[in-house]
């Protein structure tokens, strides 16, 4: 008799344990999740498990790629943990760039320098290798002394390398050239080219390039994560007069604050060139309809109490608009109009699964802030990031928590409100989420908001978000 062999299912991954265990699994996509969790998790005791999956070359791509080594690094350049080091050292001369790329922004990210002699030997190397990530790690350690190597990467074809290679080089020198450079860059008609050149100047950390991030055609989730790199530099320096300090914190907090409740750039129009564009014929038509609907309604019913769908259904349907300006107009309108455009806003974003179009949607009302939008709000803050487009909504959202709180003081909806951005302040990794959190809290300015922060400041850990909670609690008290 044949015995008969029972195929059990692998456990779930639902702890250090499990993640750990799975990294000693048979099937390829079951080590990648576990060391995809692990550092999600920033789990601590896999950091030894971890350094063994960079040298698990069984999940290998047909061009030659590993996956798992490649997820292993970028976890432990979460963990931050100095231990790693040597693993992440041993595999730069893998062949495999993006091994070698997620290994050197580990190597930079745990900060310690005992990894500068191994990424200088990549300069040693036959063959291509990992140059912007080289570059970006040099500067971000301020490896001075590799000036000459970096210099030849300033005429790389590869336009992304001239910028890594401009920031080390403006770093170093302060060559307005090299600034220029970067600069220019950023008004790049390829959004890539734009992206790489936002983060090569919030690496920079100087106050000088926020005005330019600021206004770039970028999403606003990478301007809002380069003007705290920007910021944590500053608050950092303890070189810097307590009154200077005081002067550029306050312009950095203030933009990141006037940040969060802005979407043009992070909605389905980010990436589109064409949008870059003077504003046209067409949208200007269109600006001034809009204009003219708002007008009109508000001189029919001598208020915004109208409940008439015409004029809110068109401004609503120009939140489809291509046009970045034509949107902002609409959402203005729409917020002009309140508190009759709620209901039509709420089940205009309940009916649709556009994501760019629910944003411009939710922006709306969270501007209004009024208490029917509570449960939409709550909903939206408490979903799952899976893009920059909602990790942005979701910060709108608790924006608009803050409003409601704030316009209700006392009511049911008010301490419905703090409850959820209790726990977006503390619960979330998205920092900026902690961070409109905070916001939104001082706005209400209860009593019970200001045990809320007091509460999360004591376990906050992101200097940034903590900062920002401190300034909060100032201005309540």
């Amino acid at each position: 008799m044949t015995e008969e062999i029972v195929v059990r299912p692998p456990q779930p991954i639902c702890s250090a344990e499990t993640a750990i265990a799975a990294l000693s699994s048979e099937d390829d996509g079951i080590r990648y999740y576990a060391a995809w969790w692990l550092g999600k998790h920033r789990v601590q005791d896999a950091c030894e498990a971890l350094c063994e999956a960079l040298k698990d070359e069984r999940d290998r791509t047909a061009l030659g790629g590993y996956p798992l080594r490649r997820q292993a690094a970028r976890s432990l350049g979460l963990l931050k943990n100095s231990l790693a080091v040597p693993a992440l050292i041993e595999v730069l001369e893998c062949p495999d760039l993006r091994l070698q790329e997620a290994a050197i922004h580990a190597l930079a990210t745990i900060e310690d320098r005992a990894a500068i002699p191994g990424l200088l030997a990549l300069f040693d190397l036959e063959g291509e290798i990992a140059a912007e990530a080289l570059l970006e790690a040099l500067a971000t350690f301020e490896v001075w002394e590799a000036r000459l190597q970096v210099e030849k990467f300033y005429s790389h074809p590869s336009e992304r390398v001239q910028c890594a290679a401009a920031r080390y080089l403006y770093a170093l020198t302060r060559e307005s050239t090299y600034l220029q450079k970067l600069l220019q860059t950023l008004e790049h008609e390829n959004h890539f080219l734009r992206w790489a050149a936002t983060f090569d100047l919030g690496g920079l950390g100087l106050l000088e390039v926020a005005p330019a991030l600021i206004k770039a055609f970028v999403p606003n989730s990478i301007k809002l994560l380069n003007l705290k790199r920007i910021l944590e530099r500053l608050l950092q320096n303890e070189a810097i007069a307590e009154v200077q300090r005081q002067k550029e914190s306050d312009f950095l907090f203030d933009s990141i604050d006037g940040l969060l409740i802005e979407l043009e750039s992070s909605t389905r129009n980010a990436l589109d060139a064409s949008t870059r564009l003077e504003v046209s014929e067409e949208s200007i038509r269109e600006m001034r309809s809009l204009e003219a609907l708002v007008i009109a309604q508000q001189d029919e019913t001598g208020g915004t109490q109208d409940e008439s769908v015409s004029p809110v259904a068109a401004l609503i349907a120009a939140l489809r608009s291509k046009h970045p300006k034509v949107r902002a107009a609409a959402i203005d309108g729409l917020v002009e109009l309140a508190p009759a455009t709620v209901k039509p806003l709420i089940e205009a974003y309940e009916s649709s699964n556009d994501h760019g179009y629910q944003a411009c949607l939710i922006q709306a009302i969270a501007r209004i802030g009024d208490p029917r939008a509570l449960e939409l709000l709550q909903d939206v803050v408490g979903v799952e990031i899976a893009n920059h487009c909602q990790g942005n909504v979701r910060r709108v959202a608790a924006l608009g928590l803050g409003r409601i709180g704030r316009q209700a003081p006392g009511s049911k909806a008010s301490q419905l409100a703090l409850k959820k951005l209790d726990w977006a302040l503390r619960m979330p990794e998205d920092w900026a989420l902690r961070y409109s959190a905070a916001v939104s809290l001082e706005e209400i300015g209860s009593t019970e908001s200001m045990f809320v922060l007091q509460t999360a400041a004591n376990s906050e850990i992101d200097l940034v978000v903590q900062t920002r909670i401190a300034r909060a609690l100032a201005a309540i008290l």
